[in-house]
């Protein structure tokens, strides 16, 4: 009988699947989870962990900084007077020979997660907005005259002053504009943003990170510009007298003039990953005076300004 029991204990245990032991037959078969079950399972929530830290890094890079090489027009948007003839004695356009820029801010998104994983609306805050451009002198190579160190004004009144006049000393003279001419402004920019990545479902994950970018900026910006002596554009050639004074004091007065307004600009890139170009066209109206006014007075000059730029971008 014990060997009889032994072996049927034996053939119980040898002849069946041991995992298959463990089953309760009574109950649904479709609810066992099984080794190949979990491993599949554990694999989905790897996958969905990656693909989410993948597309994380996809909509990151939100900050930004521009260098852009840039031109800029420089209009009067009033009558401005030389005293001399050249552009029939008025200020004419002025157009850079060169200008370059940094741009430094950051996109903040106006929602959580991207709409449908292919765009987004942001806010961008621009914190600098720096810009130098670099106007040549008029009628550049010739002997034009362009501007007259013996016209001199009334502070008050704006009338001619002569040089015989015991008040011509103390008389401002006319801002030399047509000068050769470096102008720098700085400013800040606020506005709306729209992101797109039109890539992002193609089985191609680096396609993913291919992005649009255009905005609408509304900011507010300084600017100043240097006007560089040169003697021999000045019509006034006197060396004796108050005409001679005159031409020494003005060849001497420091020739900035300052001013600062509102700006609006536009412009779209491309980007991938850290790397974007761009253009951007910016518009602005600037009244200038100058930090001279003992030489130079203290009117305003009102000029419009256009700036467009192609930029090399760095996203972070």
């Amino acid at each position: 009988m014990a060997c009889a029991f032994a072996s049927a204990v034996f053939a119980q245990t040898n002849n069946g699947d041991e995992q298959m032991d463990n089953i309760d037959w009574q109950e649904d078969s479709t609810e066992i989870m099984t080794v190949k079950d979990i491993v599949r399972d554990q694999q989905a929530v790897t996958m969905r962990n990656s693909l989410g830290k993948h597309f994380q890094e996809v909509w990151d890079y939100r900050s930004f900084l521009n260098l852009s090489y840039s031109t800029m027009t420089l209009t009067p948007d009033q009558t401005i007077e030389t005293g001399v003839d050249y552009n029939h004695g008025i200020v004419p356009e002025f157009k850079s020979k060169w200008g370059v820029s940094l741009k430094w801010g950051r996109s903040y998104r106006l929602h959580t997660t991207p709409i449908a994983n292919v765009a987004t609306f942001n806010i961008d805050y621009t914190w600098i907005d720096l810009n130098v451009n670099y106007f040549e002198q008029e009628a550049k190579g010739t002997n034009a005259k362009l501007y007259d160190s013996s016209q001199k004004f009334d502070k008050s009144s704006g009338s001619v002053i002569p040089s015989t006049n015991s008040g011509f000393s103390k008389a401002v003279f006319r801002t030399p504009w047509n000068l050769e001419k470096y102008e720098a402004n700085y400013g800040m920019s606020l506005g709306p943003s729209l992101t797109l990545a039109p890539f992002t479902y193609i089985d191609v994950p680096e396609l993913h990170f291919i992005k649009f970018h255009v905005y609408y900026h509304i900011g507010y910006h300084v600017s100043g510009i240097l006007m560089t002596n040169n003697e021999a554009a000045d019509k006034n050639t006197a060396t004796t007298g108050n005409l001679g004074d005159a031409h020494d004091e003005m060849k001497e007065s420091t020739k900035i003039d300052w001013g600062h307004g509102m700006t609006s600009s536009f412009g779209f890139n491309i980007s991938w990953r850290l790397i974007g170009f761009g253009y951007e066209s910016r518009n602005a109206s600037v009244k200038y005076t100058s930090i001279l006014p003992s030489s130079f007075g203290n009117d305003e000059y009102k000029f419009k300004t256009s700036l467009n730029r192609i930029y090399f971008q760095f996203r972070f």
